[in-house]
């Protein structure tokens, strides 16, 4: 079976979605049946194809002109699934996203569409377009339609299959030994007591403002691991709470860092805090996976969730609740989670395995 999975951002370029692509990519591949290609932007993979698998980085924009491009890639690669992703970065407000799956169905390929996120009223006119033509819709999300499909917008996916697929960590698990691990606490702890860190995007729907007033610049060493841009109005409020008085000599920003120095700095923290706004987190969020995968202790938010979770090391307090998370640190800082078959197991290839057996039912259908 040759599948084309379509992405607007695939590494070396940062997007979630991106990194979720890659994963799939990697975890169909290891099935010897499959043939994998990845369609996506000119900035992202690379010539050579260590992975195993085809990349096609042909789009130097999601526009209309790069119609005739995209016709060219499927054309000759011939593949059975076209498999689009959405949304990315790097689509950003490019119109060639939105007519691709009627591009692929017109070329008789069978579509199958992710979406990772919902969609705006704004978006409807475009929503329509990739929703005319029969396709599987792939949610990472529970209950999408209700939670992050306005009502307006649920005639988008009548008559459609849909399937929750869960999601799953981006990052590895971390190797290192117990020396190891000593190293690099000691070398981002300094002379404090914990050591708190987030990593990931810093936006506004991230709440990062809040771990300054849940940490306690005492005890707590602040560990900031994501790509911070001084020029963008939060990114410049975040980087102001780190350079105050109370945060100054405790606060280590360190940029952007590769995932497998991620996983070992999650190793050893004594408390991730992911303090997510508006929804909240959930089995949707990636850095929720990875964090729990390498065993510490976490602190995120949760619309349908409250309370600590003693198999994932998971505390979910409600939304924009400081105090709450703040108590959560008291109690439970410092847990390492426990062994689980479950949590421990390779979940890509349960993924792949999900996404396996929606394609052949869709080829045959």
């Amino acid at each position: 079976m040759k599948i084309l999975l379509v992405t607007g951002s695939y590494p070396p370029m940062r997007c979630g979605v991106g990194d979720y692509t890659y994963n799939l990519a990697k975890a169909l591949h290891a099935d010897p049946k499959n043939i994998v290609g990845i369609l996506t932007s000119s900035l992202g993979g690379s010539a050579n194809q260590t992975d195993g698998f085809e990349v096609f980085p042909v789009i130097k924009a999601w526009k209309f002109k790069e119609v005739l491009t995209v016709i060219k890639i499927i054309h000759r690669w011939s593949p059975d699934i076209v498999h689009i992703q959405y949304p990315t970065q790097g689509y950003k407000n490019g119109l060639l996203p939105w007519i691709l799956p009627m591009l692929a169905f017109l070329m008789g390929k069978k579509v199958v569409q992710t979406w990772h996120e919902g969609f705006s009223r704004r978006d409807a006119l475009k929503l329509f377009l990739k929703s005319i033509i029969p396709s599987k819709l792939v949610f990472v999300r529970p209950n999408f339609k209700k939670e992050n499909l306005h009502w307006m917008l649920r005639w988008a996916i009548w008559c459609k299959s849909i399937f929750f697929i869960p999601n799953a960590s981006s990052i590895p698990c971390s190797k290192i030994s117990s020396y190891e691990k000593e190293i690099i606490k000691k070398k981002f702890l300094k002379d404090q007591k914990r050591l708190v860190v987030f990593f990931g995007f810093v936006y506004p729907a991230k709440g990062v403002e809040f771990i300054f007033d849940i940490a306690d610049p005492i005890y707590d060493q602040i560990i900031i691991a994501g790509e911070i841009t001084v020029d963008d109005n939060y990114a410049k409020s975040i980087k102001s709470l780190a350079e105050s008085k109370l945060w100054q000599r405790n606060t280590t920003i360190t940029g952007y860092l590769p995932a497998s120095d991620i996983a070992d700095l999650l190793s050893v923290a004594d408390v991730v805090i992911l303090p997510f706004r508006g929804n909240g987190g959930g089995s949707w969020n990636t850095s929720i996976h990875g964090a729990v995968l390498n065993g510490a202790f976490v602190i995120t938010t949760s619309r349908t969730q409250n309370g600590y979770d003693k198999k994932s090391n998971v505390y979910y307090s409600k939304v924009d609740n400081v105090n709450e998370m703040r108590a959560a640190l008291a109690s439970y800082s410092g847990n390492r989670r426990e062994y689980d078959s479950g949590i421990d197991s390779d979940e890509w290839r349960n993924i792949a395995f999900l996404h396996n057996e929606l394609y052949l039912k869709h080829l045959i259908n």
